[in-house]
C-alpha cells in the first residue's frame, strides 16, 4: 500500500497490498506536513508520516480489490503493532517516506 502524497492530494495506490505501506512524494521533506495535513490522511515528523488509521483504512477498502482485505489489513496493522509503529491510542500508523517518487 502506497499513499501518494502531492501538495493537493493523497491518494492510496496499490491498496491490495498489505504486505508494505509508504508515503511516496516528489514534494520537499519541509512541504509533507503540511500536505499530509491538508488531505486529512496524517501528519509529518522528524521519522516520517504519521497516517490515521481510520482514514488510511476507509480510503483503502474504498480502491480494495482482493477477497479477505479486512483480514489482510488487519493483519499488517497487528504486525506495525509488534514493531511499535501504531501510536499508543491505536489511532495513527507511522509510514516512512520515499523522497523524489513521483505521486
Amino acid at each position: 500500500m502506497i499513499v501518494q502524497l502531492s501538495a493537493g492530494s493523497a491518494h492510496v495506490a496499490e491498496p491490495d497490498d498489505c504486505t508494505r505501506l509508504h508515503v511516496a512524494t516528489s514534494l520537499p521533506t519541509d512541504a509533507v506536513d503540511d500536505a499530509l495535513r491538508a488531505s486529512g490522511i496524517g501528519r509529518g515528523d522528524a521519522e516520517g508520516a504519521l497516517l490515521d488509521l481510520e482514514t488510511l483504512r476507509s480510503r483503502a477498502r474504498a480502491g480494495a480489490q482482493e477477497p479477505g482485505w479486512d483480514e489482510k489489513w488487519t493483519t499488517m496493522i497487528d504486525y506495525a503493532g509488534t514493531k511499535g509503529w501504531v501510536t499508543a491510542d491505536g489511532a495513527a500508523v507511522r509510514a516512512h517516506v520515499e523522497y523524489g517518487a513521483s505521486a
